[in-house]
């Protein structure tokens, strides 16, 4: 026999047989070459031929329904295949491939059912290889479902691991306990020693996080885009070390500051559901082996929800510093609405009313009265620059710089030159304040007055004259050293004086048409007859119906001095 027939005669399915049987069996067997990766057998074809190996190496695969292909077997010289469907006569049931260059022998359906009639050592040989076969197939299949229900097993592990951890992020909407539930639970998850959890600062570019560094507790910040975790949140890829050391982007600094050593490092972004990176979750040092696959893919699934309830929890504090601040404005309007007159004086002879609506919860404009004698009433009204809380806090300075200037002999023109330098001296420069300060004298029945750049103010006499009042200078608190003139008339029976803020003249409607002087001008007179309270009222009801939806943007303020005898 040839070198082939020699190394053919030891194939597993010849080994019973006689050398008279082999000798006639070889005569019939057909010599093939298949070259690497080349397929010999396809899946769920027609076939009546058996495959016997020389050389080389073929694998058996089949494809699952899923479209996953699994290897069944890895056959050697020696070995065979194509048997099953020369004995029950169906399709081929898997895919064959030469793994290498393969020399094989092919026997057909008719000399193989021949040989198996005939030869009872041959027949048994065939069922002791199937038995075997067999035996390793149900191995196999027992190894693949231990190996699959432990899979599955260890998959409900870590499924009820992530439940439990989403339910500890989810345990509180205090952002310190959270960012300290969210690093001890993953921790816990990989087995890590140690880690820092940070959170994105959009606004000023960076991470920051709150450590200890001994028993101190200290926020940390760092620049993204810089290190292991700014480069992180920068990209958002993942980073998984085995030695920190070799790797250029970390920082050996807090290690040496701290005396403990880094080595395998874990660092991956935080995203949330629009897949926006909120945070950066970086961790060290894992305690039996390296960060897996597996120990990220967790740490994936965990940080959508640590992300969501950062949000939350962040959305929480927003929303409690907001409550606060309403809180601190509605104080503050409270005490603002303190400092303003809670009722008009009661002067012989005189009807006087004051009245200011805010646009805002609080507002700039100021009005008082000052009574400096049983004679003598200082009347003022002022606009400070700006809305809101900062120009209420202006308001209360300018109503406490103007009170402190009026009590003794000192004159409106005066009493707005200290104010001015009062003012110019405790405010910065782009803050300014407007005010009429006037002197009424019950006696002589005469208003002195002096106006530091506000609107002039109406005199309607009570012939239904209209007089402005413009003695006066600039606006408070931008120079110091300027002198403010002043002016002194008589109120005779019937007149009434009207101060007002800008704020009434301004007020503008959808069209951004301005309510302007002239229309408050015919208010005036047409309600001159009117009560003080009266003609106030009537000043701001024909405001509101001019400015319809439109809504209020500056504080309205309006003050009415009335001589009735």
């Amino acid at each position: 026999m040839t070198n082939s027939a020699d190394r053919l005669r030891l194939n597993i399915l010849f080994e019973t047989i006689s050398d008279d049987a082999f000798r006639e069996v070889r005569e019939k067997l057909i010599e093939k070459r298949y070259p690497a990766g080349e397929i010999i057998l396809e899946d769920n074809t027609d076939g009546e031929d058996l495959f016997l190996i020389l050389e080389g190496r073929v694998k058996i695969l089949k494809q699952t329904k899923t479209g996953e292909e699994r290897m069944l077997a890895l056959l050697h010289a020696g070995d065979f295949f194509g048997e099953l469907e020369l004995i029950d006569g169906r399709p081929r049931s898997a895919r064959v491939i030469a793994l290498e260059e393969c020399i094989v022998y092919i026997m057909g359906k008719h000399d193989f059912n021949q040989l198996l009639y005939r030869d009872h050592p041959f027949a048994l040989r065939v069922m002791q290889v199937l038995s075997l076969r067999l035996r390793a197939s149900n191995n196999h299949f027992i190894r693949e479902l231990e190996r699959n229900t432990q899979a599955s097993l260890s998959e409900l592990r870590k499924l009820e691991q992530l439940i439990e951890a989403t339910k500890n992020v989810n345990s509180t909407l205090d952002l310190d306990k959270l960012l300290k539930i969210i690093l001890d639970t993953a921790l816990k998850i990989v087995d890590g020693d140690r880690g820092t959890l940070y959170l994105v600062d959009e606004s000023k570019g960076e991470l920051w996080s709150k450590v200890f560094i001994g028993k101190e507790r200290v926020t940390i910040k760092l620049p993204i885009g810089k290190g292991i975790a700014g480069y992180v949140a920068a990209t958002g890829e993942t980073i998984n070390l085995e030695d920190a050391y070799l790797d250029p982007r970390f920082n050996p600094r807090i290690d040496k500051k701290t005396g403990y050593r880094t080595a395998t490092v874990l660092c991956m972004p935080l995203k949330n559901k629009e897949d926006k990176i909120v945070g950066v979750l970086q961790l060290l040092n894992k305690h039996r082996g390296l960060f897996s696959r597996d120990d990220e893919n967790f740490i994936r699934a965990l940080s959508i929800h640590a992300a969501i309830a950062i949000e939350n929890a962040r959305l929480y504090e927003s929303e409690k510093e907001y409550q606060q601040m309403r809180e601190e404005v509605r104080l503050a309007a409270k005490i603002q609405l303190e400092l303003l007159p809670k009722s008009a004086p009661k002067v012989g002879g005189y009807d006087i009313a004051g009245k200011s609506i805010p646009a805002k919860v609080v507002g700039g404009d100021y009005f008082d009265f000052i009574p400096i004698n049983d004679n003598r009433l200082a009347i003022c009204l002022g606009d400070v620059s700006g809305k809101g809380l900062p120009a209420s806090l202006l308001m209360a300075n300018l109503q406490a710089t103007l009170r402190g200037q009026s009590f003794g002999d000192c004159s409106p023109s005066d009493c707005l030159i200290r104010s001015n330098k009062l003012l110019f001296r405790s405010t910065s420069s782009d803050k300014f304040v407007t005010v009429v300060y006037g002197l009424l004298d019950t006696s002589q029945h005469t208003f002195r007055y002096s106006n530091a750049g506000h609107d002039n103010p109406f005199l309607i006499s009570a012939d239904k004259s209209i007089t402005r009042l413009r003695a006066g200078g600039i606006v408070l608190g931008i120079m110091d050293g300027f002198s403010f003139e002043e002016e002194t008339f008589e109120i005779k029976p019937g007149d009434f004086i009207v101060i007002y803020s800008d704020g009434i003249t301004e007020a503008m409607n959808t069209k951004e048409d301005m309510f302007g002087e002239d229309r408050l001008a015919v208010i005036l007179i047409e309600h001159s007859y009117n009560s003080a309270q009266q003609i106030i009222d009537a000043v701001l009801d024909a405001v509101r119906k001019f400015a319809g939806n439109a809504p209020q943007s500056d504080d309205m303020t309006i003050v009415v001095v009335k001589r009735n005898s």
